[in-house]
């Protein structure tokens, strides 16, 4: 699978959509929910976010949001972390709790902004949670049908003024999407390699980011993969995101720090590093640097959540 196309710029609109690693729960109570919203509200302080609308799954969470400063991936990157960290400390757990990156989709807002709303709003009818879209606390439909004074930063201006502010229209709406015959199906809120959105969208996207379409393209075929060699910065980044760790507890020197071991071993297979250079970067012995890799490896064919972790980091790589 190719690396998901990130296009990011002023005034760009997204549908994000986040998963627990192997399906399993982000949030086990309503605490834990609570805590994610507190970070949604600090996410909107720190990156000047719009969120329009957001569902709490179990173990996914989707998000509506417009970012006015072209910064989807510095924000994405703080909340995950942010709240992974959170949320390991408190279970006492190691590994991601997010199934890899994020999925971002890149909307055009005028088409689709209606339609997206109604089909967050209803996740939890229809994953058979409630049976009414208002009976779900942990949306935000209910800021839609009053002031909710729980949650202030939710943005509900531009969705509302398409019905000249009357939330019972909004309301009725949502409830059309729910009758037979005119439910949202997935692939029509999908899109096409990351952009949602009408032909003369698509084509502006295109061709005003057609440098780095071209690169995704180039990463998509497996004959020149080889000749693409990653750097240290790569490496770094693509655990960070993918273990949701800051770089302070991937550097830091100690026996059991299974991150800065797969850094280390990212560096010696994916790099052009040398093993003397990789070992005077991490203020190592030469021999020592090479052992550990070796154990490193062969311990993670024992170890299931190792081997897991280990699997995961390549497959980021490959994908990267």
């Amino acid at each position: 699978m190719a690396r998901q196309l990130r296009i990011e710029y002023e005034g760009a609109f997204y549908h994000v959509i986040s998963r627990g690693e192997r399906h399993e729960n982000i949030f086990f109570n309503d605490y834990e929910r609570l805590k994610f919203l507190e970070k949604l509200g600090e996410l909107i302080d720190k990156f000047n976010l719009k969120i329009h609308c957001y569902a709490l799954m179990n173990n996914h969470f989707h998000l509506l949001l417009e970012t006015p400063e072209g910064n989807l991936s510095k924000a994405m990157h703080y909340l995950n972390t942010s709240y992974s960290n959170w949320f390991k400390s408190k279970h006492q757990i190691i590994g991601s709790i997010f199934q890899g990156r994020y999925k971002s989709i890149l909307v055009e807002k005028e088409a689709y902004l209606l339609t997206l709303s109604a089909y967050i709003h209803l996740n939890p009818v229809r994953a058979g949670v409630v049976i009414k879209p208002e009976e779900y606390r942990w949306s935000s439909f209910s800021s839609y049908l009053k002031n909710d004074k729980l949650i202030l930063w939710i943005f509900t201006h531009d969705i509302l003024k398409m019905f000249s502010g009357n939330r019972e229209e909004y309301k009725a709406f949502v409830y059309s999407r729910m009758i037979e015959g005119n439910e949202i199906r997935k692939e029509d809120i999908r899109g096409k390699h990351s952009i949602l959105g009408r032909k003369e969208f698509s084509d502006r996207i295109k061709k005003k980011f057609r440098s780095r379409i071209r690169e995704i393209d180039f990463r998509e075929k497996p004959d020149l993969k080889h000749l693409k060699k990653l750097n240290i910065e790569d490496i770094k980044k693509i655990i960070l995101i993918t273990f949701q760790v800051n770089e302070k507890e991937l550097l830091i020197k100690k026996r059991d720090n299974t991150y800065r071991k797969i850094y280390l071993y990212g560096l010696k297979k994916y790099t052009n590093l040398s093993l003397r250079k990789i070992a005077n970067l991490s203020e190592m012995d030469y021999a020592a640097v090479s052992q550990m890799i070796k154990r490193f490896i062969l311990n993670s064919e024992r170890n299931y959540e190792l081997k897991l972790m280990l699997e995961k980091f390549d497959r980021e790589v490959r994908n990267y």
